[in-house]
């Protein structure tokens, strides 16, 4: 799951992929693009360059049809199967957001502005200097999720 805390509204996502193998909304991913196929896919390696968080249109789907109302965090909104199409979002400096997609390095004893980085497309504290600022968790309707803010400046952790 992905939310937008603080962001540039006038900015347009990336919607020109589709995702490489299956993932879920707000995994950090890189772009493949090649002369014939645009793909987001995930890092294996630890990574802050290129870096977009995917999203995918909100689209119900079976018995969800006739359901008036439904979670963000509904299967058919978070999960993304290969080869269906995605949404990027690129966040810039100052902006800020939430992510529930994240590893076990990312607690609630991680000290704030720890900086942090992506690998697997989960949301890691950093080994490397990232621009990615660890701001604490935010409770998303009993949902977790790590707030991102971007600064201008790459800084690697003490």
């Amino acid at each position: 799951m992905i939310r937008d805390f603080r962001i540039n509204g006038a900015k347009a996502p990336d919607a020109m992929h589709k995702a490489k193998v299956d993932m879920v909304t707000g995994m950090g991913v890189v772009k493949e693009d090649s002369t014939t196929d645009k793909f987001a896919n995930i890092a294996s390696a630890e990574t802050v360059t290129d870096i977009f968080i995917v999203d995918k249109e909100r689209v119900p789907s079976g018995i969800n049809c006739a359901r008036g109302d439904m979670s963000d965090y509904d299967n058919d909104f978070v999960k993304i199967k290969a080869n269906e199409p995605v949404s990027m979002d690129k966040y810039h400096a100052g902006e800020k957001f939430g992510t529930d997609q994240y590893d076990d390095t990312i607690t609630s004893d991680l000290a704030l502005n720890t900086r942090v980085s992506w690998k697997n497309g989960l949301v890691t504290k950093a080994t490397i200097a990232s621009p990615y600022v660890f701001k604490g968790f935010h409770n998303d309707n009993r949902h977790s999720l790590a707030q991102i803010e971007v600064s201008d400046t790459a800084v690697s952790n003490a």
